[in-house]
């Protein structure tokens, strides 16, 4: 007897016909997908548990801004050029390779918080670390998923893939307070290490095959500026880039400021500070399946103001909120409209440029993600320490809603992608 004959295999077909979730017919994005999502999951469990460990140790607003701050500066110096690298190189050893040093870099301080010596310096060691990795491992990544769904289904497969890091970011901070609360740190700093074999495997396994972009014989400084002039003179992803910038730079920080806001701001526990984080990650879940809905519509530019808009106002009112009751629907609105903006431009970073720029294109997208972080995390933390939290994070979402008010008189400059598949329009 067939399992799936029957009702099964209409609503088997049914939920394929779904243009969200048409993409996981291919094999390969399905075993990148689920990978991630334990990966990702993994990461948010240790998140928590060493967002808590940092203040508790420090007792300093900076000290948060310096852990993201070191994590993130790699990407800021060397991001750009590190796309190079992508576009010449097998990605999927490149995928391999940075699983397999971030696996070994969270055993490290996995073990020195099992037997009580992980120190404030070690940690921002092992995120520099990571950052490292990190100048490489997501353009690699999300350029794979390209050439495993094709052009047709990439508006779809785009906020999919995005989802595994906030199905995380919804499940992985709540899991991580628990066992914070129950177990300590280092339990979590283990459950990390374990998950990067999740996306080792689906490394390891994919069959599709991923051309390089580049082509052989062209001087490096030629492939590094390629990238850079191709976004800066096209007026679409120039406005893009500034936009997405400007989030970056003040209102993304306010995600790094979360055990502050936690423990004085609305008097929770490490219990509490995973609720936080899961709110946030529910927003930014709903966000992504809204984006995955109505990806085959043509007003992507609409969305990324709109989104940013709202975020900026949505952190401010949470600067002045002191109730986890009111906190936690801005949380999610913020979450929301993050994933909003951010996956729809990298959307539109992927359609408006060619193949062979792709993944030096992506990477200036990915730098105004994370490249301007650090400065925002160092900018945001101090001004905590130095006027309190509260106009800290005013000042934040002030500045993103004033971003907001000259992208909306310079619009013009923004155009949808001209050439779109069948499934696209």
């Amino acid at each position: 007897m067939n399992f799936m004959s029957g009702p099964l295999e209409r609503a088997y077909a049914f939920i394929q016909s779904w243009p969200a979730f048409r993409v996981f017919r291919h094999r390969d994005f399905r075993l990148l997908w689920f990978g991630a999502l334990i990966s990702f999951t993994g990461a948010q469990v240790q998140m928590v548990a060493q967002g808590a460990y940092v203040y508790d140790l420090t007792g300093k607003k900076t000290a948060l801004g310096l852990v993201a701050f070191f994590s993130m500066i790699p990407v800021t110096i060397l991001g750009p050029f590190s796309a190079v690298l992508v576009d010449m190189l097998d990605r999927r050893k490149i995928l391999i390779t940075t699983s397999v040093i971030l696996m070994i870099a969270t055993v490290f301080n996995a073990t020195a918080a099992s037997i009580g010596t992980l120190t404030f310096v070690q940690i921002l060691a092992i995120a520099l670390i990571g950052g490292l990795v990190q100048t490489v491992e997501p353009t690699s990544r999300q350029t794979i998923v390209r050439e495993v769904v094709g052009e047709d289904d990439l508006a779809a497969a785009v906020p999919l893939q995005a989802m595994t890091f906030n199905l995380a970011r919804t499940i992985g901070p709540a899991i991580g307070g628990i066992l914070t609360a129950a177990f300590g740190i280092a339990v979590c700093f283990w459950v990390n290490a374990v998950s990067y074999i999740a996306i080792l495997y689906a490394a390891i396994a994919l069959k599709t095959v991923v051309p390089p972009g580049a082509r052989r014989g062209q001087p490096i400084k030629d492939l590094i500026f390629e990238g850079m002039l191709f976004t800066w003179r096209d007026s679409s992803l120039r406005t893009l880039f500034l936009m997405e910038g400007t989030l970056s730079l003040f209102g993304v920080p306010y995600i790094f400021q979360m055990p502050a806001i936690a423990a004085d701001q609305l008097g929770l526990d490490p219990a509490g500070l995973g609720i936080c984080y899961s709110a946030i990650g529910i927003g930014a879940l709903t966000g992504l399946v809204t984006i995955a809905t109505i990806s085959n519509r043509p007003f992507k530019t609409r969305i990324v103001g709109i989104a940013m808009f709202t975020f900026g106002l949505a952190l401010t009112t949470l600067a002045f909120t002191k109730s986890i009751y009111f906190a936690a629907p801005l949380f999610f609105v913020t979450g929301f409209c993050q994933i909003a903006q951010f996956n729809t431009t990298n959307t539109l970073f992927q359609l408006l440029s060619p193949q062979a720029l792709r993944g030096r294109v992506l990477s200036m997208h990915l730098w105004a993600i994370a490249g301007l972080a650090p400065l925002g995390n160092l900018l945001i933390g101090g001004l905590g320490d130095l006027i309190g939290l509260t106009p800290a994070l005013a000042f934040g979402g002030t500045a993103v809603f004033l971003g907001t008010i000259i992208a909306f008189f310079n619009r013009k400059q923004l155009k949808e992608p001209q050439v779109m598949s069948e499934n696209q329009i």
